[in-house]
């Protein structure tokens, strides 16, 4: 093997390390907290659909799904149904 050889097997190693690790990364699309009600209120991304609750008000916060800002406030009916499509 060439130098050239060793650095473009070196170059896709470390590539394809990076990706594994970047990619991986990703909060579930149901929180451990989205079906325990004394844990807060619902909310619910508009983008990827990611459930949680929280006491906390999330309104400009980032969705740990997807990083948009897109998290709403869900009533309780919203959050039932929503659950239930997902076989929460």
């Amino acid at each position: 093997m060439n130098r050239r050889g060793f650095i473009k097997m070196l170059s896709g190693m470390l590539g394809l390390g990076a990706l594994a690790l970047v990619s991986g990364c990703m909060a579930p699309l149901v929180s451990a907290t989205a079906r325990d009600k004394s844990a807060g209120d619902p909310w619910q991304c508009m983008n990827c659909g990611h459930l949680t609750r929280t006491t906390e008000d999330l309104t400009g916060t980032r969705c740990p799904r997807c990083k948009k800002r897109m998290l709403k406030k869900i009533s309780e009916a919203q959050m039932a149904e929503a659950l239930k499509k997902l076989g929460a």
